[in-house]
């Protein structure tokens, strides 16, 4: 079953890019595994935000 994720904010965006074309001592796979677990943790918290208020998930999050 495929991961359901949100959609990266532009800060998010922002952020990743930023990393990448700024020389820095982070490799390109820990920038990109962190926005994906940053990603993971937002849609988990909507999710559980949505159950909590007995609320149906948008649609794209529906499986």
């Amino acid at each position: 079953m495929p991961i359901r994720l949100i959609r990266p904010s532009v800060a998010e965006i922002r952020r990743v890019l930023a990393r990448i074309l700024i020389p820095a001592a982070n490799a390109i796979g820990h920038v990109l595994a962190w926005s994906f677990f940053r990603q993971a943790h937002q849609t988990r918290a909507l999710v559980n935000h949505y159950r909590r208020r007995g609320d149906p998930l948008p649609q794209n999050l529906r499986m």
